[in-house]
């Protein structure tokens, strides 16, 4: 099980920070961040020995304090999905030589309702990737015409819920994204995966023939001088990667691919703080207030609270997130823009809240 930990979740800005990322962060009532969550509903499928987390150096102490058991595979840099998946790959191929072992891809900041139901589809994804050389992704069942996910439309019926992968379709326009929920047929992409590391690797040296190359490197110097002895020859390789998602760089090309289109696990990819809002119920008004606010006249908000009394008068459709040391307030229209914040932050110097 490789779960990928490098992100900083900078539109969780501003509790998400570069030394306190968003998979750390405690999003709950229950006082678990996101990755112990991660770690805890799949341990019953795969033990404890079988879990790793990919995440650049400096996150070690977090990963030690939050999952100390998991092994930690050391990203040089943040190079997106598909180098990090590839390193993944041959690190588990140095690990077992005599085997080709299934590998299993999670995010670490997704929220999960139904554990069971994840592991069902997961156990259906290890069955079919096992069993042939395919790219197998966990489909979610739309719910509504959401914009800020990518969509997959299901092709022939394969066996269960398994289905061959017509086409992978990028974040739509609202107009688009109505029409294939209204069409049916199509999931949500998860991206949760399963496949061999053979068949990954595979994947990278028909459409990514340059990493292929340098995987395939990292992997001899691993099997000669180990991790440690050769991490300055991984790091320089790595740096030589192009900075892709294994969607775009991988799965968008490949024509062996499956989606196990999942029964509703009450899936959600937090990816910002409209999102990270549906996991909880509303007042009457449709605002959600988490900590210590008055709210007057004010109707589908978001208010958190660190310590401190928010006021909130004749809002509407506003998301305020109060951090103690910086103050957040956009409407919902905006929040996938939170990002230029950091962005923003970074250009002015201000490293103290980025």
């Amino acid at each position: 099980m490789v779960i990928l930990a490098g992100g900083q979740g900078s539109r969780f800005w501003p509790l998400s920070r570069a030394s306190l990322p968003k998979q750390f962060l405690s999003l709950g009532d229950s006082g678990e961040s996101l990755i112990q969550a991660t770690v805890r509903r799949i341990l019953p499928l795969v033990g404890g020995d079988n879990v790793a987390v990919v995440a650049n150096p400096g996150l070690q102490p977090l990963i030690q304090e939050h999952v100390p058991k998991v092994r930690m595979i050391c990203e040089p840099m943040a190079k997106n999905t598909a180098a990090c998946i590839g390193l993944a790959a041959v690190t588990a191929q140095v690990a077992r030589p005599d085997e080709d072992p299934v590998l299993v891809v999670l995010p670490a900041d997704h929220a999960i309702r139904d554990d069971e139901k994840l592991r069902a589809a997961l156990r259906e994804a290890i069955d079919r990737a096992r069993e042939e050389r395919v790219l197998v992704t966990i489909g979610i069942p739309p719910t509504r015409p959401h914009t800020g996910y990518g969509y997959i439309k299901k092709g022939r019926l394969i066996e269960g819920r398994s289905f061959c992968v017509e086409r992978f379709f990028e974040k739509p326009s609202i107009e688009r994204a109505q029409k294939y929920l209204e069409t049916g047929g199509y999931c949500w992409n998860s991206g949760m995966f399963a496949w061999r590391a053979s068949v990954i690797l595979e994947s990278f040296a028909s459409f990514l023939p340059q990493m292929a190359q340098g995987l395939a490197e990292i992997r001899r110097v691993l099997e000669r001088d180990g991790e440690q002895k050769g991490a300055a020859r991984v790091a320089d390789i790595f740096a030589s990667f192009e900075s892709i998602s294994i969607d775009f760089g991988v799965l968008e090309h490949a024509k062996n691919c499956v989606v196990v289109d999942a029964e509703e696990f009450g899936w959600n990819d937090v990816g910002s703080w409209d999102q990270w809002a549906e996991n909880f119920a509303r007042d009457a008004q449709g605002n959600l207030v988490k900590g210590d606010a008055v709210v007057i006249d004010s109707s589908g908000c978001v208010i958190r609270t660190a310590g401190r009394v928010v006021a909130a008068v004749g809002l509407k459709d506003v998301i305020v997130i109060d951090s103690g040391d910086a103050l957040l307030v956009v409407s919902h229209e905006h929040v996938q823009e939170v990002r230029k914040v950091v962005d923003e932050l970074k250009r002015r110097g201000r490293t103290d809240l980025v």
